[in-house]
């Protein structure tokens, strides 16, 4: 594993691109779950969820694998609960999220997933996040694939209800996503976009109102 000491954080995220295939991840069969957990330095951080959007013939299989994991291992400190639900389904996402957001999560981080295919703060947007932060029991929530222009909401209710809110988006961070871009990624131009991104950032959320 790579030396990532230096950082106060690493999320480990495995991807979800097999999903759109098959019903599992490739690496499932290959890797001890509770052994890589324990493996993991103080810092580190690893969710494992299925995405009910990735593939709608297994939507209902999705659904309950991911909670099988949260079940399983939420009280892991290593571990980000992560809830998952129907796409742009509100009732249906309060159904799960209050599933979730009962569980004791030794990390203190429950991750929101399903929010990636979203480029703007939309209606369904603003009643998930209103319910998710006013019904909040844990430190710190996580939103997956956040796009740039739902950020100062989700910052503003954080400060609001007095939640450690986090986020991350490979669309924005990884440079052949944007025009002006190379395809050809380097080391060196995905830093600058990436510091681009941090101050774009920065911008929106200073001095958003309580």
């Amino acid at each position: 594993m790579e030396d990532f000491s230096r950082w106060k954080e690493v999320f480990i995220d495995p991807g979800v691109y097999d999903l759109t295939k098959d019903y599992k991840f490739s690496w499932e069969d290959k890797i001890n779950i509770p052994k890589f957990l324990d493996s993991l330095p103080d810092n580190h951080y690893f969710s494992w969820d299925y995405p009910g959007d990735m593939n709608l013939e297994y939507q209902y299989l999705f659904l309950h694998n991911t909670w099988n994991s949260a079940e399983m291992f939420h009280d892991h400190p290593q571990f980000i609960v992560t809830a998952q639900y129907k796409f742009i389904n509100y009732w249906n996402f309060v159904e799960w999220f209050d599933k979730y957001n009962n569980l004791n999560i030794k990390s203190g981080i429950l991750g929101l997933g399903n929010m990636c295919r979203f480029k703007s703060l939309t209606p369904y947007l603003k009643h998930a996040f209103d319910y998710a932060f006013s019904h909040y029991k844990h430190p710190r929530i996580h939103i997956y694939g956040l796009c740039m222009k739902a950020i100062p909401y989700a910052h503003k209710l954080a400060k609001r209800f007095n939640i450690e809110f986090s986020f991350d988006s490979t669309k924005w961070t990884r440079c052949y996503h944007t025009p002006g871009y190379p395809w050809a990624c380097t080391k060196e131009n995905r830093q600058q976009f990436f510091d681009e991104y941090k101050a774009r950032v920065f911008e929106l959320i200073e001095g958003v109102p309580e």
